[in-house]
This record gives structure tokens, sequence and C-alpha cells, in this order.
């Protein structure tokens, strides 16, 4: 934890036990949300938050609490309070005990990124080794997928052996211990959060999900930022979607979105920036967890798939997180200049290096990841055929999403499992020119009986036109505390 956390922290704790708690009860906060009376105190959530965790404020109280704050919303200041109380109910990093691991800790900086979601973003798998080549500290928790988005933790547990669970202590471990003997640190790694981390957050969820309360943006915020400050990172980078594969359908939402988190984390004591993206088609040109593997490896691996142009999208808001990440970090002086600079270090094979040690890192067996042809494919296939000649404008992410959870790649409920092989790798992408009879797509799945559904849907999610058209941008908005600004594609991505 930086100083400056360790000074709000004790501020805050400060704060709440100089406050006295005797006319608390779970009435008051329900009364007082529930008649919209004057915003919560930072002490009056963190007591009602601790009385949850300890089981003093049942389940029908904070069901009643939530669906207030969904009618009568929360200010900033609540919301941060909020988030932290969440964080404080459980484990968070300890930065500052690591100092027998790596004596310097409490100097290297420490930077994640949280992406909102959407259908084939699999931008983590290149980005944590891309900044961490740099001497940045990514300390990346992610999650696995439900419903028609994809999961990080699904992604790289389709890699055999490759370990996702960690306590926290285990984890700072891993990521300051030297792999090979010299004082060269990992850096980088992905795991699943630790069950520890936030518990009031995994039990408010679990309600808010039964009560339609989810899309509350309060809740939304606080919820996805408690998980990222309990790592304690110095600074965070938020890649917020919108469009048809996106919780958030349009743009306006997703500044609204961005904007709160961002206060949220800057009252939390964290450098926090956002990118706003589309996500109308789906990320790169495979869907489905071995399979987005598979198109990162060829990224990270090979200079001549990273420069295609097949991938660009998938490339391009890579770089840009990346960038924003190394300003943030102190490596970049701009970001055009971070966009440059992680541009060199994919190119010439530091991020694959860095993946390849955090593989290893993790149990993941790197033959696998070096010779990714040879793993096994889902046993049925079946191609999508375009039915017209013209130019593809769009694919629908949302239905491919879909497509993708009856085929087995995703799962409808926590408890299903997912299929590591079946998914959809596309052969035409929007922009593109396509002819009567191209094969547009390829469905793989170990479930022959959806193939011919699956295929329809594919070619049904497509739309063409007879010209060729200029394509929407990929990246529309930066967002920071000082406001919101037009990306600017042409200045920070061109030579």
């Amino acid at each position: 934890m930086s100083d400056k956390q360790n000074l709000r922290k004790s501020q805050r704790k400060s704060q709440w036990s100089a406050t006295k708690h005797d006319h608390l009860t779970p009435q008051f906060i329900l009364a007082k949300k529930r008649y919209n009376l004057e915003p919560h105190t930072p002490a009056e959530i963190a007591w009602f938050i601790d009385q949850f965790t300890q089981g003093h404020v049942k389940d029908y109280q904070m069901t009643a609490w939530l669906m207030a704050i969904c009618l009568n919303g929360m200010n900033g200041v609540e919301t941060a309070a909020l988030c932290d109380a969440m964080v404080d109910s459980g484990e968070v990093m300890d930065w500052s005990s690591c100092t027998s691991i790596c004596k310097d800790v409490n100097n290297l900086h420490k930077v994640d990124k949280h992406s909102t979601g959407g259908v084939g973003d699999k931008v983590s798998l290149i980005l944590a080794p891309l900044v961490s080549s740099f001497d940045l500290v990514v300390p990346m928790m992610a999650g696995r997928g439900l419903g028609h988005t994809g999961g990080t933790i699904d992604k790289l547990e389709s890699i055999p052996g490759y370990r996702t669970q960690y306590s926290s202590a285990e984890f700072a471990k891993l990521l300051l211990s030297s792999t090979d003997g010299s004082d060269r640190r990992l850096n980088a790694a992905i795991v699943s959060p630790s069950k520890d981390m936030v518990p009031a957050d995994k039990r408010m969820y679990a309600l808010r999900d039964v009560t339609s309360t989810v899309s509350c943006l309060p809740l939304q915020i606080s919820s996805i930022m408690s998980k990222k400050i309990a790592e304690r990172p110095d600074s965070l980078v938020l890649d917020v979607k919108f469009g048809l594969g996106s919780f958030n359908k349009n743009v306006e939402e997703s500044l609204q979105l961005a904007s709160g988190m961002i206060e949220t984390g800057e009252l939390c004591g964290i450098n926090t920036t956002a990118l706003v993206t589309r996500m109308d088609s789906p990320l790169g040109y495979a869907v489905g967890n071995w399979l987005e593997v598979k198109e990162c490896i060829e990224i990270m691996s090979s200079r001549e798939a990273a420069l295609s142009g097949v991938s660009a999208d998938l490339v391009n808001v890579t770089l840009a997180l990346a960038g924003q990440m190394l300003v943030q970090g102190g490596k970049a002086s701009s970001l055009r200049d971070g966009v440059a600079k992680a541009k060199e270090n994919l190119l010439n094979g530091e991020a694959w290096n860095k993946f390849r040690e955090m593989v290893s890192a993790q149990g993941g067996d790197v033959d696998t990841i070096d010779f990714p042809d040879q793993y096994a494919r889902a046993r049925f296939s079946a191609k999508v055929k375009a039915s017209q000649t013209g130019y593809m404008v769009s694919i629908d992410a949302l239905e491919v999403g879909l497509v993708g959870v009856n085929i087995g790649a995703g799962r409808k409920t926590v408890d299903d499992s997912v299929d590591k092989a079946a998914g959809i790798v596309f052969h035409k992408r929007p922009g593109m020119s396509v002819v009567e009879g191209d094969v547009l797509a390829t469905v793989y799945t170990e479930r022959e009986d959806q193939l011919a559904n699956a295929v329809q849907r594919i070619l049904d999610s497509c739309t063409f036109s007879s010209d060729q058209i200029e394509l929407p941008p990929l990246i529309t908005n930066v967002v920071t505390r000082e406001g919101v600004e037009d990306f600017d594609y042409q200045s920070i991505f061109e030579e």
C-alpha cells in the first residue's frame, strides 16, 4: 500500500472510531436511505457492512437497503465509502510485508487493468506480460465467464496445469520472486481473487442477482472497484465497453460508469483513468477459451501476426491500454509515447518472453503454448459460408457470445463447466471484402447436435454492404479525473 493510501486509510479509521455508533441500527440505516433524508456518512456505511459481514444485519435487511440505493442513488463519497467498507470486510494485499522477498517492494509501481467485459476480450493475456516487461508489477485478478461474456481465468485454465488459485501472500510472493535465480522478478501473474478477499461483495452480489439490482450504478461501481482496490495497486486503468456485446449498450452509459469508477478510485487513493471502447463485434478473430489463447500466442510470438491486421482491433486496444498504464507507472511521457514503447516490446518478443515466464511460474505446460497447433481440437466442426458478395459491416457480438454458450465455450450458470476447445474462429472480419461462398467462420464443439443451429446463427449475426464503409472508431474516449476527451487515434498511433 502506498503512503498516500495509508494516510487516507488512517484518516478514515480515525474518523470512524471517533464517531459514536450508539444510535446506529439496521432500521436507522434503512430509513435514512429509504426516505432519502441525507447522504450516509462513511461511518454509517462502514458500520452497516461490518455488521452484515458478522451476520448481525440479515439478508432481508441488506436486500431492502440495496433496493433503496437502487431507487435513491448514492453520491460519490457514499459510493467510495461503500467500496472501502467492502474491501475492509476481508483480506487485502499487504505489499509492505513482502520486504523479505523484495526489499524495494514499496518503491515498485503496481498497476492493474479492469475490463467491464465483452465477447472475445482476451486483452489481459497480452497486456499483463507486455506491461510487466517494463519493470512494472501487474497484480491481475480476473474472473470466469458467465452468460455471453468470456472469462480470463477460463481461458488461461485451458493451458494444462495452469494454476489460478493463490492466497494473497502466495500471490505477492509469485509476483516478486525471481523466475531464474537472478534479480529479475516475474512482475506479472493472472489469478482468481482469493476467497478471503471482499467477502461482503460476494454475499451482496448474490442478493443483487436475485432482486434486479445488479445494474444499479453505485452498486456496480463499488462491486467492481472493491476487488481491484483490494489488490492495493498504485494505479488502475479501466477498459469500459459499450455496444451490442457489452452490458452498457451506448457510450453515454459507459462514460457515466467510467466517471463513477474513476471518482471512487481517486477517493480511495488510487490514480485511476479509463478508455471507453466499442464492443459491437467480437474483439479479435477467435471466441472460445483455448482458441483465444492461441490467437494471443500468435500475436506475441510472431511479428508478422501482430502486424497482419487480422487481429488489428485486439492489438490496438491492448496497445492503448498498455500505453496508459506505462504513463501512470512513470515509464512513458504521454499516451502516444506509451503506445510506441508498448508496440516495440510487443514486436521484439519481450511480451512473449514474459508470457512464457508467467505460464511456467503458474504451473502451466510451456510446450503447449510453444506448439499451439498440437492442441487437441474439438471433435466436431462446421464452416459458415457467405450467402452474398460485398463487404462485412459487423458481427453481432452478443449473438456470437450466446452461440458460444450453446456450443460449450461459455456457461449459463456459475456451476456449469466449459469446453476448453469449443468456440468460433472468424476468417472474415468487419471491413473485409466477401465473395459468396467464402468461409466466414468455423465453429468447433463437442456438441454435434448444436452445429447446424450455431452455423445459421453465426451467419445471421453478420451484416453486409454492397459498398465498402468506414468502420466506427474502436476507442472513443479517454476519461480522467479532469474530464472526458475524444481519443485521437491518428495522433496516438501514427508512426
